[in-house]
This record gives structure tokens, sequence and C-alpha cells, in this order.
């Protein structure tokens, strides 16, 4: 029976991380992930440290910033108030009528000493000029001014707006900020009201405003009670952005990107103007420096990780490598490979555990070579017992024929039966081998046959052929000699029976065929055979089965018996033997 062989199956690729990990694998990925979850918190907590710091800071600064230019502007409308009281007071202690050269005077010194007052009038309640600089309206069209309808509205405040100048000496429309309050003034010693009206120039506001540092793209807006515009320091699509967002807001700090920048948005009043003055403080820079404290954070933090990346993987390198050795190690021992040196340099737990295995491969060692002696000794035990089936049964039969060759007076043939029955003898002792040439168990056969056709007063003819290069090779004796013999008892009939033996090299195996006219069998038969030789019965074929039992005793499954018949014409059978590397190797050995 042949084995069928199939080419090796291609083991399939395991991606190296899914599965179990290894010792090595854990270490590294333990070590950057607690590394990785510090980073994480410490950079999260240092950049929110940092950002929350630098808000306060910029809020507080912003708020420093705006406190200063609010305190400077309620300081100089602070100003311009108490100039206007003391002009109110001038016109309630002098007599328009009677004074005017006087008042006049007075008007015209403060304008003097004052440089942002560029001009001062006094109405009646008419809109009629009574001192001051000399307006380029009508008394109609003074009292069509929005500001002259508020005064009279709402007499006890000063209003403050935005328009072009009264004065008639200017020699173009100049853009002034107009403080109005209702008053009372002294004519021909009685007391009546009019408006007093001080026209100041921007130079003040600009100059405060110059002296502000609100960085690049920062500016100053001035809002009236309406939301309009009264001034700004810089005009521009970042300034129109901020007075877009700020004019429907009164007080708060906000924060607002426009066009791309970001901006501190401060609103805060002029209490006695009511006006709103709006710093626009330009933070944008603390914006780069956050996102430039992102990417370093984050570089930081991929440098860090990749150098304990690189130390883990090292310690986890220089702590899995004596593991993954002794790991290759057991590998080679697991395939019977029990000679593997055990060397192993490391930690000491693996060291010591390097130690153990060794000493359990020794042990192991000892054991398998006690073991291995122990099962020479049962195969030589087994080989011996069933070749002791055979001789006790071929010389029975022997002895029978001697007795009937004397009984019959052939004393010539019991001679020549009796020295091949020693020669056989001779051969099939061998000193005590088990295994024997190819030659000596050919002269084996003769020797065999000899007796037989004594025997059978030659009933039957045989031929033997061996090849030249397989005669010197090694074969285990009795194997053949049982199979003629069956070869012989089953092919005698009343016509001349013929035996043939032949042998030949396949490669390194070899082939012997027993052949013996006669009948044939048929396959059932031949199944029947075959499974007869393969059981555990003991009641079976003595001789087949004592060559199949002893053929895969020693060779196992690379030796086999076939059996092949023609009906009414042969009967062959075949032995497939691999020759021994080695006597050594032989159960049995040789003498």
């Amino acid at each position: 029976m042949k084995k069928t062989s199939s080419l090796p199956r291609k083991r399939p690729w395991k991606h190296p991380w899914k599965g179990p990990w290894s010792i090595g694998h854990k270490i590294l990925a333990a070590t950057v992930l607690i590394v990785t979850v510090v980073l994480c918190f410490s950079s999260a907590a240092y950049f929110f440290y940092f950002s929350r710091t630098t808000e306060k800071l910029i809020d507080r600064q912003s708020r420093e910033i705006t406190k200063q230019i609010v305190f400077n502007y309620d300081r100089y409308i602070s100003s311009v108030i108490e100039t206007a009281n003391f002009l109110h007071l001038t016109v309630t202690n002098r007599d328009v009528d009677r004074e005017l050269p006087q008042i006049q005077e007075i008007f015209s010194l403060n304008s003097q000493i004052k440089r942002d007052l560029a001009s001062i009038f006094l109405f009646d309640d008419q809109g009629r000029p009574l001192a001051g600089d000399v307006p380029t309206l009508e008394p109609q069209a003074v009292r069509q001014t929005p500001w002259f309808h508020r005064a009279r509205t709402y007499p006890d405040i000063f209003h403050f707006s935005l328009g072009q100048s009264l004065n008639a000496a200017t020699p173009r429309a100049e853009e002034v900020i107009t403080v109005v309050q209702q008053v009372q003034y002294l004519n021909q010693g009685s007391l009546a009201e009019g408006l007093l009206v001080l026209e100041l120039n921007t130079n003040v506001i600009k100059d405060l405003a110059r002296k502000t540092n609100l960085g690049e793209f920062g500016h100053l807006l001035i809002l009236d009670n309406q939301g309009s515009l009264v001034y700004t320091s810089s005009w521009g699509i970042h300034s129109e952005g901020s007075y877009r967002y700020s004019r429907n807001r009164y007080l708060g700090v906000h924060r607002k990107r426009i066009r791309g920048i970001d901006f501190y948005i401060n609103v805060n009043s002029l209490y006695q103007t009511r006006w709103r003055i709006v710093t626009v403080l330009n933070v944008d820079v603390v914006t780069q420096t956050q996102n430039h404290l992102v990417v370093a954070i984050v570089l930081i933090f991929l440098g860090s990780l990749g150098i304990t990346a690189m130390i883990a993987g090292f310690l986890s390198f220089r702590i899995s490598k004596p593991i993954h050795e002794l790991k290759r190690i057991m590998a080679r021992i697991e395939r019977g490979d029990l000679s593997t040196p055990i060397a192993i340099e490391g930690q000491r737990e693996i060291v010591e555990l390097s130690r153990s295995f060794r000493r359990m491969v020794d042990r192991i060692r000892s054991l398998m070579d006690k073991l291995v002696e122990e099962q020479k000794e049962k195969r030589k035990t087994a080989l011996r017992a069933l070749q002791n089936q055979i001789n006790p049964h071929f010389l029975y039969n022997t002895l029978d024929s001697i007795i009937g060759l004397a009984e019959e007076g052939r004393n010539q043939d019991v001679v020549k039966t009796v020295a091949a029955l020693a020669k056989f003898f001779r051969l099939s002792i061998s000193r005590g081998a088990t295994f024997i040439p190819v030659q000596d168990e050919v002269e084996q056969i003769n020797s065999y046959l000899t007796i037989q056709q004594i025997r059978y007063a030659r009933k039957f003819s045989y031929t033997i052929s061996m090849g030249e290069k397989m005669k010197e090779h090694l074969i285990m004796k009795l194997l053949l000699q049982p199979l003629v013999e069956n070869a012989l008892y089953h092919g005698m009939g009343d016509d001349e029976n013929r035996i043939s033996i032949q042998g030949e090299m396949a490669g390194d195996r070899m082939i012997f065929r027993v052949t013996n006219s006669g009948y044939g069998l048929t396959d059932e038969k031949i199944h029947e055979i075959h499974r007869m030789i393969q059981s555990q019965d003991a009641q079976s074929s003595v001789g087949l089965k004592n060559v199949y039992q002893r053929l895969k005793l020693y060779y196992g499954d690379a030796a086999d018996l076939r059996i092949s018949s023609v009906i009414d014409e042969s009967t062959t059978v075949t032995l497939v033997i691999p020759p021994p590397s080695a006597p050594e190797s032989i159960p049995g050995g040789t003498s």
C-alpha cells in the first residue's frame, strides 16, 4: 500500500500585532501608552493654564488700558464742563446788554487759553446771538438744529454732538464737537434763559488717542448716544468691522475676530457725555503665540513619544531577546533536537528559567536514551520471537521428509538433505546477526529449495535472479524463505510447477518478487489475505503474517508486502524494503 504525498501548504501571513502579544510588544505598548497619557494630560494642562493665564493677562491689560483712556477723556470732558460753568457764571453775573465788551473779552481770553476751544456762542431762547463769535446761521436755522431742541427739552444737562462749526470766521466747514447747555443770563438787570454753545476741535481727542498703544491694527472709537461714530483713531477694514460690532453694545469686554485678526473690544461709557468709548486691542499676537505653543507642544509630544518608543523598544528588546532565544531553543527541542545547547544570558529570572529548562532537558534526554535502549531490546526480542516461529516450523517439515527418505532407502537423498539442512541452519544462525547480506539469504533459499526438491521428487523447478548491486546490501534474515515456502505450498499441483525469485534495486529500495505458477487468486482472496496478515488474530497464517509483522516492526511504513495474481497463471508476492543505513542502526546488529 502506497502513501500519497502532497505539497506542503503555505502558511497564511499573520500580522505581527494580531493575536496574542509577546512580552516585548506588551512592554513597548504599555510604556508608550503610559507616556502618551502623561504627555497628553501634562500638555493639555500646560496649554490650558497658559491660555487661561494669557486670557486673564490680556483681559486685565485691556481693562487697565481702557480705564486709563476713559479716565483721560473723562478728565478732559470735566475740564470742558468747568470752562462752560465758568462762562455760565460770567453771563449770570454780568449784564449782557451793559457789559458786553467785558463778556466778549472773557470769552476771547478763554478761547486763547484753551487751544481746543474753537468757538463760544451765547444765544437767547429764540436763537439770536447775544455774545461770543459770530455764527453763520440765522436764528431760525439755529432753532432748527438738533442740539438746540435737545438743550431746550433737557435743560439740566450738557449735550454733546458732532457737527459743522457755526463760526463765520472759520475759512472752511470744520468738524467740531458742540457742547450745549441751557443757561440763565443777566440782561438789563433781569435773568433770561438762553443757550451757551462751545465748539471744540478734535486735537485733544487725537492727542489722547495717539498716546495710547493698542498694538498693530488696534484703534479707538468714540460713539455718541445714538451709536453714530464721533471719532476713530484710524479708519479701515478693521475699524469698520469693530464699529459695526460695537455700535449696538454698551458695556463689557468682547473677543472678536475681524478680517483674520483677534481683537479685544472693550466698551465703556463717558458719564458726562453719555458717549461710549470703545478700545479695540489687537491680541492676534497672543493667538499666534498660542498656536505656536500648540505646534511646540505637538512637536515636543511627538519627539518625547519617539524617544520613549525607542527607549522602550530597546528595553523590551533587551528583556524579550533572551525569552525569544529560549523560545527558539524550546522549539528546536520540541522538534526532537535534544542536543541543542542551552546557554541564555540576560535577566536573572530568565537565566534561572533556562537553567531549570536545561536540567529538565538533560533529564528527558537521559530518560529517552534509556527508553530507546529498552525499545531496541524489545524489538530484538520481538524479531527473534517471530524468527523463532519460522525455524521450528521448517525444521519439523524437513525432519519428516528425512524420515520418509530413510524409510524409502534413499540414502543419497538423505545425505543431500541433511547437508542442505546443515547449511541452511548455519546461515540462519549467522553468528547471532539479525541482518545478513542478500547473497547469504539467496544461499539459504538455495539450500531450502534443494531440500524441497528432494522431498517432492523434483516436481517443481525454480530460478533465482538477483542484481549484482544489491547482493552486498543487508536484509533481515528469513524474509524471503517464508515467501518461497508459501509459493511452493500453494503452487504444487499435478503439473510441473515453476518458482521464480527476482531481486532488483529501485532507487534506494530493494524490490523482491516471488512468483509461482498455479491457479492464481481472486481479488477477494487477495483482500482476505491482506486482512489476515494485518490482523492480530493468532490463528491466521504464520508465514506471510510473520514476514509482514517483521517488516513493519523494523522498517515501518517504508516497507510493504503486496500480492498480485493472474487467474490460472501465476501469483506474485512483492517485498519493498529500504536498506538500513548502517549495521549499528540495526536492531540485533551484526557480529
